[in-house]
């Protein structure tokens, strides 16, 4: 049969075993098309030498005297895992050894494609000399040079190479590469999955820009490998220069780390590295960072203080199919260390230790958690611990009374150094059913009994003096009815729908004492998500209590196109004002402020999003956030206004802020971006940034000017201008340069 069917089969399915290699990528996709095609060609003459190497070709010779097959006209070698297709080969049967010319293509099992004029290569077409090479490695990486020398299979010794992962087809519009290395020698080593360059010149647009004797960087093939990743460097007017090299660890299959010292010439060395391990049962992961202060004096930072540092730290990790554990820690030495190094902006630090459980509907988790304030108004020693946290929730089983029965326990200890500690233990036993009447109407009815007990000590009471160590119970009933009506119309393309709601409650007016202190239903606010529930507190400290109605409707029209616009307003009622609520909240008083949304999103290409809450006496906005969001063409921006009067906590103040960001896209590569944020009602502005950027299948550059105008002990405004460019298989490189401070306007 020769090489037959059975040949051309094996062919056939080694050519499709490659493919997958190729997808998305379109000069490969040619070459391997054209195999499959030559792989059942039935015209074609066949041979099978030795058996060993199978071979087609429009032509096929045997010479015996010097047992030298000769192929011409697409031919097509398979040999192992590689494949080889020329205009002309000769095999040799003696010696092994293929030499092939004209339109050589190589396909290797790395998914590598060679191009070349002419090879000859022995030993399964593994070692060999191959004239005018081009290689597309699998990431369409290109490496190119005169002459190159295979040796087993896996290193390629290429003279007078270039290197370049952009795009080099000879196409319509294509340009020529925007970066590039080119070296006496370029040797790809696949084993070790290394590229190494000997007398290498880097050149960026042509223009030869750095020389170095010895370089070698990660092959395309490669995630994770030890070596230097790209250094960045600047200028800072309250640090000084500064210089960064880092440095990835790959320690095991499981485990890396990245270190990357950052020398600061008034600052001395900050020392950062990240520490990464996988493990069969979850994940950890740790940031650090720290420095030693040399002798010049930091502004803000303490005299005697000779340590500076910062601790961020997670896990998770499964015990069985429903038990877990994991943590978080944030810790730092001092309020400003994350921002003077630009490592975090965070205002407060949270780390907390849990362990959960989950099974179906039903959920208990433990927590403890410790708290770290980094404004200049915190106070350590008045910052609570708690430990534990527990909670519970379960829902019963079956139809309880024609409804649904849950039990939710929450179980706290909360300590401090200085101030209020409390110790608490709540259960709340709740019910609920829904019933649709056959005009649409939704009738709801719930019910919840709510039992405290407390233990508090330290607590400041409202006349001023100090508690001693107390008892408290209470018990916290609600009860409550809702309807809804969703009414639905549809006119020509579009569908609208008007859904009005209303809701009674009756809880006591009672269970709030001074001497419980509220430690986590300080911050809430009043608005359409919370409208229609029991309580718009979102702790337990804190009760809503006495007879309420809940008042409200939803209306939506919906566009064939897609195009939706949604309205959600209402208001609360009670039978007398509720001081437990602040002044500021829109819901001591008898009626409540009015609180609204409207959304807006006409197309896939704008949205607009208000969200409202306007005074009860004069609808004067006590609330008032826009965010829109648009892309037009090459445009695309988001703009956003807030304006708060004292609606969180009255000690906050009175708030207006407007924020901004667009970008345009100049060309396929080029993109403008520029953004503001500004304290409307301080007359300030907060920052401004500009930017422009270049981004393309081998390289990232960008160029930006930056404004920052905030102030605390030692940090200072500031205006920075940086550079950066990122390389792709060599990383990237950033230069800073700070201009010294700014003032806002």
């Amino acid at each position: 049969m020769g090489w037959g069917m059975c040949a051309l089969g094996r062919a056939g399915m080694n050519v499709l075993r490659w493919l997958h290699f190729f997808r998305a990528r379109p000069c490969a996709w040619f070459f391997a098309t054209i195999l499959l095609v030559f792989s059942n060609g039935v015209s074609a003459a066949e041979i099978e030498p030795g058996g060993d190497v199978l071979m087609q070709a429009d032509e096929l010779s045997y010479d015996q005297e010097t047992q030298t097959v000769t192929a011409t006209g697409n031919v097509e070698v398979a040999y192992g895992d590689r494949i080889m297709t020329a205009d002309k080969m000769t095999y040799n049967e003696a010696t092994g050894v293929v030499v092939a010319t004209g339109n050589v293509v190589l396909l290797e099992p790395s998914g590598d494609v060679i191009f070349a004029e002419r090879a000859e290569l022995s030993d399964e077409l593994r070692e060999g000399v191959v004239d005018t090479l081009q290689v597309l490695l699998a990431d369409r990486s290109r490496l190119a040079g005169n002459e190159a020398q295979r040796r087993n299979g896996n290193v390629t010794s290429v003279y007078k190479g270039v290197f370049s992962p952009c795009e080099v087809c000879a196409e319509e519009g294509k340009r020529t590469p925007l970066w590039q290395i080119k070296a006496f020698r370029v040797i790809h080593n696949q084993e070790e999955q290394r590229i190494i360059y000997e007398d290498a010149f880097f050149e960026l647009f042509g223009i030869p820009i750095a020389y170095v004797p010895f370089f070698s960087h990660p092959d395309p093939t490669v995630e994770r490998q030890s070596g230097f990743l790209a250094p960045s460097f600047g200028t800072s007017s309250t640090l000084g220069t500064f210089l960064q090299v880092p440095y990835y660890w790959v320690i095991s299959d499981y485990i890396d780390a990245t270190i990357a010292p950052k020398y600061f010439s008034k600052a001395g060395v900050l020392f950062e590295a990240e520490y990464r391990q996988a493990f069969e049962s979850g994940a950890f992961e740790a940031d650090v960072a720290a420095i030693w202060p040399n002798s010049e004096e930091i502004l803000g930072t303490p005299a005697d203080e000779n340590f500076r540092g910062s601790l961020f730290a997670n896990g998770q990790f499964k015990i069985d199919n429903q038990w877990s554990w994991g943590f978080e820690t944030e810790l730092t030495t001092d309020d400003t260390f994350l921002r003077r190094f630009d490592l975090a902006y965070d205002t407060d630090l949270t780390s907390t230790v849990y362990v959960k459980a989950e099974n179906g509907r039903n959920l208990f988790t433990a927590e403890s958690f410790y708290f770290q304030g980094l404004r200049a108004s915190d106070n350590a020693r008045q910052t609570p611990i708690i430990a534990p946290l527990i909670n519970y929730y379960h829902e019963f089983d079956g139809d309880i009374l024609g409804g649904t029965a849950t039990l939710d326990v929450n179980a706290l200890v909360l300590n401090r150094n200085e101030g209020a500690d409390s110790r608490r233990l709540s259960m709340d036993l709740g019910w609920d059913t829904e019933t649709i009447t056959s005009t649409g109407e939704v009738y709801s009815l719930f019910a919840n009994m709510r039992g405290d007990i407390y233990q508090t000590d330290n607590v400041v009471l409202d006349s001023g003096q100090i508690s001693t160590p107390t008892t408290i119970a209470r018990a916290l009933p609600t009860l409550g009815a809702e309807w809804r009506w969703p009414l639905v119309r549809s006119a020509g393309t579009t569908r609208q729908v008007v859904e009005p709601i209303a809701q009674l409650i009756y809880a006591p007016n009672t269970g709030d004492r001074d001497d419980i202190p509220d430690e986590d239903s300080l911050s809430f606010e009043f608005d359409t998500s919370n409208l229609f529930d029991a309580s718009r507190f979102a702790g337990l400290d804190r009760w809503e209590g006495g007879p309420r109605a809940n008042v409200g409707i939803r209306a939506s029209i919906y566009g064939e196109d897609g195009g939706a616009a949604t309205l959600e307003f209402g208001q609360t009622f009670r039978l007398r004002e509720n001081k437990t609520f602040d002044a500021a909240s829109g819901l001591r008083n008898q009626e409540s402020d009015y609180v609204g949304r409207i959304s807006i999103v006409p197309s896939e290409y704008l949205s607009i999003d208000h969200r409202f809450r306007l005074d009860e006496d004069d609808f004067t906005f006590r609330r008032n956030e826009v965010d829109a969001t648009g892309r037009w063409g090459p445009f695309s921006g988001t703009l956003g206004y807030a304006f708060f009067d004292q609606s969180l906590s009255s000690a906050l103040g009175e708030r207006e802020e407007f924020t901004g960001s667009a970008a345009y896209r100049l060309t396929d590569y080029w993109t403008v971006n520029a953004a503001t944020r500004r304290d409307i009602q301080g007359r300030q502005t907060l920052s401004n940034s500009l930017s422009i950027g270049y981004a393309d299948e081998c390289m990232t550059v960008g160029l930006g000017f930056s404004q920052t105008f905030t102030r605390d002990r030692d940090i200072e405004p500031a205006n920075s201008v940086i550079f950066s460019i990122v390389l792709k298989n060599l990383g990237g490189t950033q230069f800073s340069n700070a201009l010294g401070s700014g003032s806002g306007s």
